[in-house]
């Protein structure tokens, strides 16, 4: 294959379909260790298993090698030595691996995820889970799946290991600091889950970047983080009342959950709609913190103010967080005090300052949508976004996945 003489296009599509031939030639090699496996050839040849056997021939690591079995096992029907049938575990995993839909990285992430599920688990419930992550492995990178399988191992197991009676009295929490010369300290720290929420809510605002035409921010990520959380200590030795704001309101810590879940202390809710926390949690920090409580299905303000306005006010923004739940484009992380609120119809377009025209948008994918062939589009109140043609030729339709996943998913 000579490049030199490939257009860019061409280049584009190779690069693909190698990748896929990459992912297909795996799935070959995963049904020859199987079939491998079930006739207990490691043994006859004088290995201790078919991992050490594959070690040999394949030239590779211990980790690699079990890992490749553990695939095996997990992805193909196979017999065992004693001749017995064996159904994979992961069927529709290993369909998307023999078309080159998904790779070996995306096969770890949801063995390693579908091993760590609560037992005993429904059926119904495993296999759907499955079919989600395999679902999300066809669009996204392994470490995307890898978010997303953490979320679903959460409402599978939403009660997690209890806390002590000890730990709900006096939560766990470390903060360990040396001085070093000239006065500084140096340390780290461990914080429980509910104070971490308050020390990110208080800090994240802080630590965007503040950049102007003449003089754009050169600080690092870490060196804004640090310059935030100064400023958050001389504010709290100055004014204890006094906090950071979002679009003019202070530092409010948002939890959405359902009315019934509320009532009874059952379920789980989402905290600035990223983190999933039980109902006795977030029960207990609304004693202590500011809280906004985002009852799912109840009736709020009018959230559409036509087209007299671009800036989006505070009701349509919280409106917009609880939908959202974060960047609304594929694969994002990103949190809501890391967005704006892009229009889907440009507002110079006519396009109203209405939730059904608005999508939240981190500043990477905000101008991605901007500057390049990517598309969104509004259908059933949500943002879904057109890849480029280069991207996926029948320009498939795409949404975070991360973002969406209710209760009702797993």
């Amino acid at each position: 294959m000579d490049t030199s003489r490939m257009g860019e296009e061409e280049l584009l599509a190779a690069l693909g379909e190698i990748e896929q031939q990459r992912r297909v030639l795996y799935a070959r090699e995963l049904a020859v260790l199987a079939e491998l496996d079930g006739r207990n050839t490691a043994s006859r040849k004088g290995y201790r298993d078919v991992a050490a056997l594959a070690r040999e021939i394949l030239r590779v690591n211990p980790h690699d090698a079990r890992q490749r079995v553990a695939h095996a096992r997990a992805l193909v029907a196979r017999h065992g030595p004693t001749g017995t049938p064996l159904e994979p575990d992961l069927p529709e995993v290993g369909t998307a691996l023999a078309e080159g839909a998904i790779g070996p990285e995306h096969v770890e992430v949801i063995r390693a995820t579908v091993a760590k599920f609560p037992q005993p688990i429904h059926l119904d419930d495993r296999d759907h889970a499955e079919a989600l992550l395999t679902k999300a492995a066809r669009e996204y990178e392994p470490h995307t799946v890898g978010t997303l399988s953490k979320e679903i191992l959460a409402r599978l197991d939403q009660d997690g290991t209890p806390p002590t009676e000890e730990e709900l009295v006096q939560p766990d929490r470390v903060l360990d600091w040396r001085t070093t010369r000239g006065g500084r300290i140096r340390g780290n720290f461990d914080l429980d889950a509910e104070t971490a929420a308050l020390l990110t809510g208080l800090v994240e605002p802080r630590a965007t970047p503040r950049s102007t035409k003449e003089a754009p921010d050169r600080r690092s990520k870490y060196q804004r983080q640090g310059d935030a959380f100064a400023e958050v200590l001389r504010v709290a030795a100055g004014c204890p009342e006094e906090g950071p704001t979002e679009a003019g309101e202070p530092f409010t810590v948002m939890v959405s959950i359902t009315l019934e879940d509320l009532k009874h202390g059952t379920g789980y809710g989402l905290l600035q709609g990223q983190e999933s926390y039980s109902a006795a949690q977030i029960r207990r920090m609304a004693c202590d913190s500011y809280v906004v409580p985002a009852v799912l299905g109840s009736r709020g303000e009018i959230l559409d103010i036509g087209q007299k306005r671009r800036t989006v006010p505070l009701a349509i923004r919280r409106a917009l967080i609880l939908r959202d739940k974060g960047c609304a484009f594929p694969g994002c992380r990103r949190k809501p005090q890391q967005c704006d609120a892009h229009h889907v119809i440009y507002w110079a377009e006519g396009g109203p300052t209405a939730l059904y025209n608005l999508a939240l948008l981190c500043l990477f994918h905000h101008n991605l949508i901007h500057h390049t062939e990517w598309q969104v589009r509004m259908r059933n109140g949500l943002p879904e976004f057109i890849p480029p043609a280069f991207l996926d030729p029948e320009r498939r339709p795409r949404r975070n996945l991360l973002h969406r996943q209710g209760k009702e998913d797993v």
